[in-house]
């Protein structure tokens, strides 16, 4: 079992930032030849690995949401979880690698896909067309250990864009930086209910909270589908300035550094106070969110305001409603609106095979019961492509606050995800 850490330290030392992945593609295909599989690559990325006649496909994405010093990501471990000193670890999804390589290395007949920029979109699933060998699908890349998850939300992400126009300060003007950094950031699926602060609407709150303010440059957030841990905003003013929020922090700057400010500044400052972020509604069946928003990026490009957000529901017709309403919203503030990146909910059913996955958990989890995430699996779009009908699952050890600074593993949950895959490609062998 040591062996799957190894893989993990030896996967977590390669770049894979989404979209940069390069390097971490040409790793698993090397290492997949030399355990003997047959290797085929699609136009996007996509890494199919096949050997022998397999009854199970494992898979993981092989991207991850970069926070931090990720060019030296640097372990540490304690209290029985991998933790990172000053980056997102990567155990989303990088230990469902580890987990398949450690399996590629003692199994003949198996199959393992490792899907590509997963984080940006669900972008490899969706274009997922390979056909699979395997009648079963097994994603390592659930959270919560103990746990089938068996359905997903579907995605959407609305962009909102304005083309910004400048005037001329007046010498009365005094210049002020406010800040919102070191929030705690979140997974905007999984965390969107832990009432985690938004450094961007803390931002908001605070402009909205004064009079007779003037935007000079602004921006927020990292990624569409994280809660946004920072924000600041450059303002003009000809009083005094102090911030209400204890959070946030002001500061001088100097006049001659700046001579223009944004003449859409109260249309701006409404839209982000008046964005309702965060849980829309709940599932009672299922116990978890069943639409939200994530307000995740703020950027300023040259005379372009952009606002990017991540739209999430647990069926296809409220993803709709949602993204529609949400392109409205914008559309009535000046906004141009576009979406891109849909992806569909992935519907709860328990399957033979999902009974199949509880019957091998029982050694670890006698009560394992059958879940539905708020957030992208990538199960859905992948069995949706396939001529054949596959059934899938998801599983994976305890990962807590994802796509932040805080990312943690738990090492022995790890272990025992591990026994469950052996015991599972061992059970469907007979």
């Amino acid at each position: 079992m040591e062996q799957i850490l190894e893989h993990f330290r030896a996967i977590t030392a390669i770049p894979r930032c989404s979209f940069h992945t390069t390097q971490m593609r040409e790793y698993i295909e090397a290492f997949a030849l030399t355990c003997g599989f047959e290797v085929q690559e699609d136009e996007v990325g996509n890494v199919l690995c096949q050997k022998g006649v397999p009854h199970i496909c494992l898979q993981s994405h092989y991207d991850m949401v970069c926070i931090g010093e990720v060019e030296r990501i640097e372990i540490v471990e304690e209290h029985g979880l991998l933790k990172a000193k000053n980056s997102t670890l990567g155990a989303d999804n990088g230990m469902g690698m580890a987990i398949m390589f450690w399996a590629m290395q003692h199994h003949d007949n198996l199959e393992c896909l490792f899907t590509a920029d997963e984080e940006v979109g669900l972008i490899g699933a969706m274009q997922f067309t390979m056909p699979l060998k395997a009648a079963y699908l097994l994603n390592l890349d659930a959270e919560e250990a103990g746990e089938i998850y068996i359905g997903c939300a579907g995605g959407v992400d609305v962009i909102a864009s304005m083309k910004l126009n400048f005037s001329p300060l007046e010498k009365e003007h005094l210049i002020y930086e406010i800040s919102a950094f070191d929030f705690m950031g979140g997974h905007s699926g999984v965390d969107i209910d832990k009432k985690i602060p938004s450094a961007i609407k803390a931002l908001g709150y605070e402009l909205l909270a004064h009079e007779d303010l003037y935007l000079i440059a602004l921006e927020g957030g990292q990624r569409r589908n994280a809660i946004a841990k920072s924000a600041w905003a450059i303002v003009a003013t000809k009083t005094p300035l102090h911030v209400k929020d204890s959070r946030l922090h002001v500061k001088s700057v100097e006049k001659h550094t700046y001579t223009t400010y944004i003449e859409q500044s109260t249309c701006i400052i409404k839209t982000l106070g008046a964005f309702a972020q965060g849980v829309r509604e709940w599932d009672r069946a299922l116990d978890i969110p069943s639409i939200s928003i994530n307000l995740g990026v703020l950027s300023q490009e040259r005379n372009t305001l952009r606002l990017d957000c991540a739209l999430r529901a647990m069926d296809d017709e409220n993803l709709a409603i949602l993204a529609n309403e949400t392109q409205a919203f914008f559309h009535a503030l000046g906004f141009e609106v576009a979406q891109e990146g849909w992806h569909g909910a992935w519907k709860p059913e328990v399957s033979l095979f999902a009974k199949k996955v509880q019957e091998s958990m029982k050694d670890f989890y006698p009560y394992a019961p059958f879940k539905a995430i708020h957030a992208g699996l990538e199960c859905g779009e992948l069995i949706a492509h396939q001529k054949k009908k596959i059934e899938a699952v998801s599983i994976g050890p305890t990962i807590r606050y994802p796509h932040s600074l805080r990312e943690e593993c738990d090492i022995a949950s790890v272990y025992q995800t591990a026994q469950v895959v052996e015991a599972l490609i061992n059970t469907l062998k007979e």
